[in-house]
């Protein structure tokens, strides 16, 4: 037997294997909650549930309606200003007189249902979006969040509401913290809008740049800056 044949078989059997995939970008359980909202059958049951809402809300003569409590009061509630001071929130009640004090805690009753439903549905209608422009799971996508912490803001304003319906004809001492509620929820909500037009309009230069393009020429082209950038 000579030294040849016992030489071991050591070599590497594949000298030219390729790198390893780049691991997907997984995001924190923020995202991944935010990707639950962002499902198309998710977004299509919110914004049916919001259309309806909102319509009656805004829209109607129901005893609950935002026209019914203008109607009654002459003048908006708190709810739908910026800003409302402590003073302006007496002056508010006072003027709406015992039936219109009695429509507004109607509409505050429905109220306890409408942040919720606005909020699901901006925040699936972001996450929809911005899973689009972005890779899966990139924790950008928690962005769709912002809509939620609007709706936040208003549960606390419907709570200060509540306390200065109940302690009326005197002052709640909560009275001058709802007018910062309001003007929290405003600026979340103002938010959230703008950044789902952006992402919006983001999403619509893709598809027109996609769609000018020859066909061979998309399915090679890597993804865009814009992609990239909201990946991060």
């Amino acid at each position: 037997m000579t030294a040849h044949s016992t030489r071991s078989n050591t070599e590497p059997t594949n000298m030219h294997s390729s790198p390893p995939s780049r691991p997907e970008n997984r995001g924190g359980p923020l995202a991944a909650s935010m990707c639950q909202l962002g499902r198309r059958r998710v977004w299509i049951a919110s914004a049916a549930v919001f259309v309806l809402f909102a319509g009656v809300f805004f829209a109607s003569s129901a005893p609950f309606a935002i026209p019914e409590v203008e109607a009654a009061c002459g003048q908006q509630p708190p709810d739908m200003r910026f800003f409302t001071s402590a003073s302006d929130i007496t002056s508010f009640l006072d003027a709406c007189g015992p039936s219109g004090r009695d429509t507004y805690r109607n509409m505050q009753v429905a109220d306890l249902v409408y942040p919720a439903v606005v909020g699901l549905f901006l925040a699936s209608s972001l996450a929809l979006v911005i899973g689009r422009l972005s890779h899966r799971g990139s924790n950008v996508v928690g962005l769709a969040s912002i809509p939620l912490v609007s709706s936040s803001f208003d549960y606390v304003e419907n709570m200060f509401a509540w306390f200065a319906l109940a302690r009326y004809p005197k002052s709640a001492p909560t009275d001058a913290l709802l007018g910062y509620a309001s003007a929290a929820k405003t600026a979340t909500a103002w938010a959230s809008g703008i950044l789902l037009l952006g992402a919006l309009a983001i999403l619509g230069v893709q598809v027109v740049r996609r769609r000018l393009r020859p066909v061979h020429d998309v399915a090679t082209e890597p993804r865009s800056t814009v992609s990239r950038a909201l990946s991060v």
